[in-house]
């Protein structure tokens, strides 16, 4: 006999819940967070995109090109409601260009 205690939990949800003892779910949502930024925005524009980060709820955004960056600060809301429904739930509640 084995002493082993089986579970029914989902394999999404043990994932998480080690992510979060461990203090790394921040970073966890923060990569899926640039990598639905890079899937929405295409190659190009990630390639001119100079710096990225997730501060709390905020996507903080650093471009290379002036009209690129005046075309993002025009479609943030468009940008930002994409790259939620990519992470299923309100992931985003701001996008700062800069």
């Amino acid at each position: 006999m084995s002493n082993r205690k089986y579970t029914d939990n989902p394999l999404k949800s043990l994932i998480s819940d080690i992510l979060r003892r461990n203090g790394w779910d921040h970073r966890y949502q923060e990569m899926e967070v640039l990598r639905c930024y890079r899937d929405v925005v295409g190659e190009v524009i990630w390639k001119k995109t100079r710096e990225s980060r997730l501060q709390g709820k905020t996507l903080v955004l650093r471009i290379d090109s002036g009209p690129l960056k005046q075309e993002l600060s025009y479609q943030k809301t468009k940008l930002m409601d994409a790259i939620n429904e990519m992470m299923g739930g309100e992931s985003l509640e701001k996008i700062e260009v800069w």
